[in-house]
């Protein structure tokens, strides 16, 4: 298996760069046209993942594998269905998914499953805060469990997602303090600088969690689309300082909706490789 062959790869830049699964982005479907790009990664959704066929994940799995693309990480953890909080929990339907889903995961090589999923976190409406947070760290130390017991070399970035989309663990600080409580070496964060931008918060604070972080993300908020060189971004540059500061050497996957992916995926490499790092 030999890799793309890519004229813009990580030996020219800091941190490898990627694209994560959303909005029209398929990244496992046009993982080719993405690395072609200028782009180091994909990132596919992990819940599609699992819901494909046998046949069609293996024939996908071939595909990725014999084009030498690279699979960092992956996001879209959990189907909305597949409740992490509330009355509608079912831990062994959730052991029975993470058995499935993560083993899909490892084989295509990633190294990072970005937890997210505000469909099966969000507390429902009148449901004890301190429960949730509970049932939260149950789940990820159940997470926990099923990466040690296969022994994979996997890890769950716990990411906090703003107000708008969910009405739990809004902020880094408060995903730092969940993650802090699991105490699982198998159970890290994810830092996303599009919902520091629509919390407010100072990413600073990732300077606290150090290597803690094992997967970051990325978007311009100004419309949640691919930074592109030329936009004012304020704060993307402190952002990448603080990876660098930290020791951060993983990947950053661009999250955003897609316009033409590849005017996009090109803008946001060069966008990249003009940053101060």
């Amino acid at each position: 298996m030999s890799e793309v062959n890519n004229s813009n790869s990580t030996a020219s830049r800091r941190f490898a760069i990627g694209v994560s699964d959303f909005s029209t982005s398929e990244p496992l479907l046009n993982a080719e046209q993405i690395v072609a790009c200028g782009m180091d990664f994909i990132e596919p959704g992990l819940a599609k993942m699992a819901a494909m066929s046998e046949a069609d994940f293996d024939a996908a799995v071939q595909r990725i594998q014999a084009a030498g693309i690279r699979v960092k990480s992956a996001n879209w953890f959990l189907p909305p269905d597949l409740k992490v909080t509330g009355p509608d929990v079912d831990l062994a339907k959730s052991k029975q998914f993470l058995e499935h889903a993560l083993a899909r995961a490892v084989k295509l090589g990633a190294r990072a499953v970005v937890f997210g999923s505000p469909g099966s976190r969000s507390l429902p409406e009148g449901f004890s805060e301190a429960e949730g947070r509970r049932q939260m760290i149950e789940f990820c130390r159940l997470c926990s469990d099923v990466i040690r017991d296969h022994g994979w070399d996997l890890k769950i970035a716990v990411e906090h997602v703003n107000h708008t989309e969910t009405n739990f663990i809004n902020t880094f600080g408060q995903a730092l303090s969940v993650v802090s409580e699991v105490d699982r070496p198998e159970i890290g964060l994810a830092a996303d600088f599009y919902h520091f931008a629509m919390e407010d918060e100072s990413t600073e604070i990732m300077l606290d969690a150090g290597d803690l972080i094992c997967a970051v993300q990325l978007a311009n908020p100004e419309g949640r689309c691919f930074p592109k060189a030329g936009a004012s971004i304020p704060g993307l540059n402190a952002f990448f300082q603080h990876l660098v500061e930290i020791g951060y050497s993983g990947g950053v996957s661009v999250e955003a909706t897609v316009d033409n992916l590849e005017q996009d995926c090109k803008a946001s490499v060069e966008l990249i490789a003009t940053l101060p790092m």
